[in-house]
């Protein structure tokens, strides 16, 4: 039902009658019917996301003027949302379609203050905020004809749907319960979320990711006490998860510690090479996953309720794969040598850049490191020639070792290292090496950033008597809890999941300038999207100053 009520449209008396007779074929429910069965109310949420009717065959919708479409097309879900809350599409206001919404008409309080009117000036609420509750019948009508209980009319975008009484029954019993009842994990009280933590981890790393995300719960959130003069409102409470053991086993850890401890999102989180098994718990559960610090993401896609910031090393090597695209006739390049160590995050982006370039007519080798003595160092770099790229996917220590041993660079077309791995504008290479080697670099340029931070985060951890550290990494953090502390001033008390996802999703009109303290120059995202840095630099070593880095190409976004 997409749209804001509005005045009644004219309509041919055969197509009214034939609606009101439809609508008549559901019977007027009861104010509190019995519970639907549990397959009803699936077949109806298919219904709603993926506009299946109970069938199998495709939903149909059609719109003033004989407009007809089908299927996803028309699916309730890409106008009213996962959850029910509608959204606001310029001037229009698309309604919610919650159980509380439809049935009780419990809508939310507007924000701030009322605003002020001039003399004889009469305020006239949107309609579906003051029609009387549906129930089953005029629901039913609604759908059919396209008019709430009150005959106003909804807009061109609703779709007239005309259900047969099974796909009409399957559809109210799921509207009956979409977002009726909170999320597990919050409510007026208290507000539950967890952070992951990864096994080895650097401890270091570690006390500064929990020391800022610990110190902005406190801040905007303190636990609510007991005492007199305990804070009032809604108190957060943080849960460190820290992992344990093989990958195989993190999955029944986060399932173990959500059962003694629903939460209701996960707030960061802090990683390296592997987030999957954390994404695909998230994704189970339907846990809204925001932000955390990884080098690789769980998935290319993000899932729908993972956030992050960037696809990390896989970012890198599809900017890669395009810039020696471009730059292949220029240098004349024929091959692509990747040195890697055999697993891990490295191991990933190499794996990316191949099946990036799989089609571009170079040759493709890959060269795994499996350690830092002399021999495979010398073999990791043997036979390079003026055709081919040579692309590093390597640590500081295999940096450090690499340009210890093979002090001169081989004469390559072009040398490429990751920024994200080597330690950006600290890469630990040596002078022959920085002058000859380009660096990918998603980040914000180091001045630049140095700038904002001055006043996005140094200030900050000095009120919370927090030391500066990993800057990068506790400026992500203080961002993901400032996107989390925004997201759900946004819910105004409806604690939903799903809501909070559509609330950061939607980032362009409710953020504010939440994500300032991180690490990317641009923080953008919509619906649909999970990533919000989506480009990066290709930049080389200053010649005055090693550890300053100029750009050799802007912005490349793949």
């Amino acid at each position: 039902m997409r749209g804001t009520d509005r005045l009644p449209r004219r309509r041919s008396a055969r197509q009214l009658g034939a609606a009101l007779a439809l609508g008549c074929g559901v019977a007027a429910a009861a104010a509190e019917p019995a519970p639907a069965a549990a397959d009803l109310i699936a077949a109806g949420q298919r219904l709603y996301e993926q506009g299946l009717l109970p069938s199998g065959d495709p939903l149909v919708g059609e719109r003033p003027g004989g407009m007809r479409a089908s299927g996803r097309e028309v699916a309730c879900v890409l106008c009213h949302q996962y959850s029910g809350m509608g959204l606001t599409e310029g001037a229009v206001r698309v309604p919610p379609v919650s159980a509380p919404a439809l049935f009780r008409n419990e809508h939310p309080a507007p924000v701030g203050r009322a605003p002020r009117r001039a003399p004889g000036v009469k305020f006239q609420d949107y309609h579906f905020r003051v029609r009387p509750p549906y129930d089953d019948a005029s629901l039913a009508r609604a759908i059919r004809a396209g008019t709430s209980p009150t005959g106003a009319s909804f807009s061109y975008l609703m779709p007239w749907y005309e259900l047969d009484p099974p796909a009409m029954q399957a559809l109210l019993s799921y509207l009956r319960t979409l977002s009726d009842t909170p999320s597990p994990g919050a409510d007026a009280a208290v507000a539950h979320f967890a952070t992951v933590v990864a096994p080895g981890t650097d401890p270091a790393q570690r006390a500064a990711f929990l020391g800022v995300l610990q110190a902005c719960f406190k801040a905007r959130h303190p636990p609510r006490g007991d005492d007199p003069g305990a804070p009032t409102g809604q108190g957060w409470q943080l849960h460190v998860w820290d992992l344990e053991g093989a990958v195989e086993t993190w999955e029944a850890q986060l399932q173990a510690k959500y059962a003694a401890q629903p939460v209701f999102a996960l707030a960061s989180g802090l990683g390296a090479d592997e987030w999957g098994p954390v994404e695909r718990f998230c994704e189970r559960e339907r846990l809204p996953c925001l932000f955390p610090n990884v080098e690789v993401p769980g998935s290319a896609s993000g899932g729908r309720y993972s956030f992050y910031f960037y696809k990390g090393v896989l970012l890198e090597a599809e900017v890669a794969a395009r810039y020696l695209q471009d730059r292949r006739q220029p240098a004349r390049l024929t091959r692509v040598v990747q040195v890697s160590r055999p697993e891990g995050s490295g191991a990933r982006a190499a794996a990316a850049l191949q099946a990036a370039l799989a089609d571009s007519g170079l040759g493709l080798e890959l060269r795994s490191l499996a350690s830092t003595d002399v021999p495979a160092l010398q073999a990791a770099l043997a036979g390079i020639g003026p055709t081919d790229a040579l692309v590093l996917w390597l640590r500081p220590a295999d940096l450090a070792a690499l340009s210890a041993v093979v002090e001169d660079p081989p004469a390559a077309g072009l040398i490429l290292a990751s920024g994200v791995l080597g330690g950006q504008e600290r890469a630990p290479l040596n002078a022959a090496w920085k002058g000859t080697a380009l660096l990918v670099y998603p980040f914000d340029p180091p001045a630049r950033w140095d700038f904002r931070m001055s006043y996005n985060l140094r200030t900050w951890l000095e009120e919370q008597d927090l030391p500066r550290a990993d800057e990068r990494l506790q400026g992500n953090t203080l961002a993901a809890c400032n996107l989390l502390t925004e997201g759900m001033l946004r819910l105004r008390g409806r604690y939903l999941r799903d809501y909070l996802v559509e609330w950061t999703e939607n980032y362009p009109t409710a953020m504010g300038n939440a994500p300032a303290p991180q690490a990317f120059p641009r923080f953008s995202i919509g619906p649909g999207q999970r990533f919000s840095s989506k480009g990066a630099y290709i930049t080389r070593f200053a010649a005055d100053d090693p550890e300053r880095l100029e750009k050799v190409e802007d912005w490349i976004v793949p």
